[in-house]
């Protein structure tokens, strides 16, 4: 339904910029496969761009040697006052960490490793003005429409996880009228950092740094400097679809931000093979000096040893 038709318009082609629209930007094209079996990603060379403009300007994908490297993971979501705990302490994302730190160890890199309680939206929103790259390794969520979460199961037809986490909640605190019941679409769509179980209880406060990064905060902040921002967490591609103006999430608020290069994901992958795409990835940039190449030879590495559900829900954004 999607490639099919266009494949007769592609003969001797080999590279393919798309920028999808619409209900496409929840799929994976790298995981497509033609009626030979081959998968998209192997029969080209496929760029994901965030307006077809890009394919006329030049952006600069190379990176340098001594690079400024941010990196989140090992979050502790609890504080001294959370007695009800959305989110849980993710130990895969500290495993995946200290390997991508110890990579640009052997670098000239400048790393900024914040974990547990350190790991805070307010120390984010302070180191992401000097990092060329950020990488950030927690919870993501995107919370459907309020009039779509209204519905029953059945009704909603949607497994999501931040649907699910909808239901552990009911009308639990500051937290569910703040961020799930918002008519705002980039309120609805976030990361959550240290901290962040204690919005969802009833006695708390609303305060600027609350431990929950939204979208619209996002498109509030001057991320020029930043080249590649990495959100492994899952189903941080999502967000809601308005017709031709893409998706109202963090990769529209982030892209607005200013960043250059996006990694984001469209569905939740274990920890082993996360932290090895990642991992992989983070020693072939530093090889390549090139992220769409790091990307593109990641991928390829990856779907010589998994099936595209392992690997296929990370997607580059330019």
């Amino acid at each position: 339904m999607i490639w099919q038709p266009l494949e007769k318009y592609l003969d001797g082609v080999k590279d393919i910029y798309y920028s999808p629209g619409g209900l496409l930007h929840t799929i994976s094209f790298s995981a497509i496969a033609n009626d030979k079996n081959t998968l998209l990603c192997d029969a080209y060379h496929i760029e994901q761009q965030s307006s077809t403009s890009n394919i006329g300007t030049k952006t600069e994908n190379d990176i340098a040697q001594d690079l400024t490297v941010g990196l989140f993971g090992g979050i502790e979501y609890s504080g001294d006052s959370s007695n009800f705990k959305l989110w849980s302490y993710l130990e895969g994302t500290k495993n995946e960490v200290d390997h991508i730190s110890k990579t640009f160890a052997s670098d000239k890199s400048k790393t900024i490793y914040l974990t547990g309680a350190a790991a805070s939206e307010e120390k984010l929103k302070k180191i992401a003005l000097q990092c060329d790259i950020l990488h950030i390794s927690t919870h993501g969520f995107f919370f459907p429409e309020p009039d779509i979460l209204s519905l029953s199961n059945s009704e909603r037809g949607n497994d999501s996880i931040s649907s699910r986490r909808y239901e552990q909640l009911g009308t639990r605190g500051y937290g569910v009228w703040t961020y799930i019941m918002n008519k705002n679409p980039l309120m609805r769509s976030g990361l959550v950092f240290a901290g962040a179980n204690n919005v969802w209880n009833d006695e708390f406060l609303s305060m600027e740094n609350d431990g929950v990064l939204t979208a619209q905060e996002v498109t509030q902040m001057d991320l020029r400097k930043v080249k590649l921002v990495v959100l492994s967490a899952c189903e941080t591609g999502l967000g809601d679809i308005k017709g031709s103006e893409g998706v109202y999430g963090l990769q529209r608020a982030f892209k607005i931000a200013g960043v250059n290069y996006l990694i984001m994901s469209l569905w939740q992958i274990p920890d082993k093979e996360t932290e090895e795409f990642m991992t992989v990835f983070y020693s072939k940039l530093l090889e390549k000096q090139n992220i769409q190449t790091a990307f593109t030879l990641t991928q390829k590495e990856l779907s010589n040893k998994y099936d595209p559900y392992y690997w296929a829900a990370f997607v580059l954004l330019r």
